[in-house]
């Protein structure tokens, strides 16, 4: 870590036990004297805040986090790590054009040299910190903007992956429309990515193992309507390595007052073109989600197939509906299936206490060239978000997994997993 940062390590290490002091920007500023409500002076421009500072906001965000996994024949992973991010967002100067930037710091609190992998710290059990953001925002119409420069994404495939202490970011451009309330547009064409545990920007190509200097383009469309409609479509285009599309769709039925029913389905296709510099590859993914939700409770149905070769995302986490805490689910072949529950404990007069659990089980071929163990995963989640006085807000998150697999036909290659997590985030905007 670098001198420069050292200021955002100290602001963040400290989680519990902060308080903050409103910060009051004046109306107007100079003289009594000077401030004439009914006056068409020219000193009045002097001292009028311009919008480009009067509507600017910091966000705060701390974070601390403790991972412990063990996996049979393989060494345990453990740390705990604290930091988070800030974030200064201008006002538009000229309704034109705004700029923001984000710090980021993931300290170390312990960590074995022994235990590494954790993605929590830098290879060594390493704290680090740097900027993951830096962009200009500009305004070409009511609904129209363009953003340069290094920024987040939240995209299926492409995304933030935001499953420990900071999450991805990208450089390069990105287009938004909205053409309604129901209709809106976005592309975008990334050329570098700062993945959760780096501080540096490394070349797209690079960071998935391959050869090259081309940047990955991207572009989709997403609906919704009052009538419980929503869904989408994403294509994306890396030059000599592959095309990817991806759809979804999912209807909201309202069967009571208090009750709603979700049916959900999406689709992916990859296919590898040109040079073929991923290798050869031709894969398709199917999922389809049930969910019933009430104020109270939430269970969920889901299922995935996964034909022909491995969808592969290289620049964000996959978008199945089966990927849950430590399996994506997602192998070659592979058939998943997904039962989950989660209960608001309000109703039992635990105000701000949710518990949930799934189970996912897994199965692919026992021989052959996609032979791989069949898995069941089951997760464990219980989390407590203050609900008055000053830590209102502050979440704290305990995670449980435990992960069973059979050997496959034609290895000993099995791998049994549990794991425990910790974590808290605390949010402040001022």
């Amino acid at each position: 870590m670098t001198k420069n940062f050292k200021w955002a390590h100290l602001g963040m290490v400290g989680l519990l036990g902060i308080s903050t002091s409103g910060i009051l920007f004046a109306d107007e500023a100079g003289p009594e004297y000077l401030r004439e409500s009914e006056s068409d002076s020219p000193l009045d421009a002097d001292f009028e805040e311009s919008p480009f500072l009067k509507d600017q906001h910091w966000e705060l965000h701390l974070r601390s986090y403790f991972l412990d996994r063990n996996t049979d024949k393989e060494t345990d992973k453990q740390a705990l790590a604290t930091g988070g991010w800030i974030t200064w967002k201008s006002g538009y100067w000229r309704d034109l054009v705004q700029f923001s930037a984000t710090a980021y710091a993931s300290q170390k609190v312990f960590g074995d040299k022994k235990k590494d992998g954790t993605g929590l710290l830098q290879p060594g059990q390493k704290s680090y910190g740097g900027f993951s953001s830096l962009d200009a925002n500009l305004k070409l119409g009511d609904d129209t903007f363009l953003r340069l420069g290094r920024f987040e994404m939240n995209a299926p495939y492409v995304n933030g992956h935001d499953i420990r202490m900071i999450r991805n970011s990208f450089q390069g451009t990105k287009f938004t429309h909205k053409f309604n309330d129901n209709w809106d547009l976005g592309a975008g064409y990334l050329t570098r990515i700062k993945d959760r545990t780096s501080t540096d920007f490394e070349k797209a190509y690079d960071r998935a193992g391959l050869d090259g200097d081309d940047g990955v383009s991207l572009a989709g469309v997403r609906f919704h309507d009052e009538a419980g409609h929503y869904g989408g479509a994403f294509a994306y285009h890396a030059p000599d390595v592959f095309d990817l599309a991806y759809t979804e769709y999912r209807h909201h039925f309202q069967l009571k007052k208090d009750s709603t029913l979700v049916i959900a389905g999406q689709y992916s296709h990859q296919s590898s073109i040109g040079d073929e510099k991923g290798g050869d590859l031709s894969g398709d993914h199917y999922g389809t989600k049930l969910v019933w939700e009430n104020p109270v409770i939430t269970a969920t149905l889901a299922y995935t197939l996964y034909n022909g070769d491995k969808i592969v995302s290289n620049w964000g986490a996959v978008p199945g509906y089966t990927s849950v805490m430590i399996s994506d689910f997602n192998r070659a072949g592979e058939k998943a299936y997904l039962v989950g529950v989660d209960k608001d404990l309000a109703a039992w007069n635990r105000p701000g206490w949710h518990v949930g659990t799934n189970i996912t089980t897994g199965n692919t071929d026992d021989s052959g060239k996609d032979a791989s163990p069949d898995r069941t995963e089951w997760n464990l989640n219980l989390k407590y978000t203050f609900q008055t006085g000053t830590l209102k807000g502050l979440s704290l998150f305990f995670r449980h997994v435990q992960v069973n697999e059979k050997n496959s036909h034609v290895a000993e290659d099995a791998r049994d997993k549990s794991g425990l997590r910790i974590i808290t985030n605390y949010n402040i905007r001022f």
